[in-house]
C-alpha cells in the first residue's frame, strides 16, 4: 500500500539576516528526497531585513511505500564579502512508522549572525 503525501515549505522567519548593519544578502535550497523545491542562488540573493517573513509556499508531491524514507532537507546561506559565507542546514527523515512527519515543522538555522526559521508541513494527498 502507497501513501500520497504533499511536502510544502511555507516561511522562512529571519530573525537575524547575517549583517551588523542594514539588509542581509540570503540563499538557500529546500528539497524533497532531493529533488529541489526552493531555492535562491548566490548570483540571485534575496535583500532581507531582520525580522522579516519570507514566504516560500512552495510543495512537492511524492508516494512512499512501507519501508522507504522521506527526506526532507534545507540549507541557508548569507552572502558576505569575507572568505566564510554564514551557513547552515537540516535534513529530517519519516517513514511509514513515523506517519511520515504528518504535521508542522520548524527548524533553527544559526551560524555566525545568521538566525532564520524553515517552516515547513507535510500532508496526506
Amino acid at each position: 500500500m502507497s501513501d500520497k503525501l504533499n511536502v510544502t515549505f511555507t516561511t522562512v522567519n529571519v530573525r537575524n539576516n547575517g549583517e551588523w548593519t542594514g539588509k542581509g544578502e540570503l540563499y538557500w535550497e529546500l528539497s524533497v528526497d532531493s529533488h529541489q523545491v526552493s531555492s535562491r542562488s548566490l548570483t540571485n540573493t534575496l535583500k532581507t531585513a531582520d525580522g522579516e517573513t519570507i514566504s516560500i509556499n512552495q510543495s512537492y508531491p511524492v508516494t512512499k511505500q512501507a519501508g522507504q524514507t522521506l527526506s526532507v532537507e534545507g540549507a541557508f546561506s548569507e552572502k558576505d564579502n569575507t572568505d566564510r559565507d554564514e551557513y547552515d542546514k537540516f535534513t529530517d527523515a519519516y517513514t511509514n512508522a513515523q506517519n511520515w512527519g504528518i504535521g508542522t515543522h520548524n527548524h533553527t538555522l544559526r551560524d555566525g549572525n545568521l538566525d532564520v526559521v524553515v517552516n515547513y508541513k507535510i500532508e496526506r494527498q
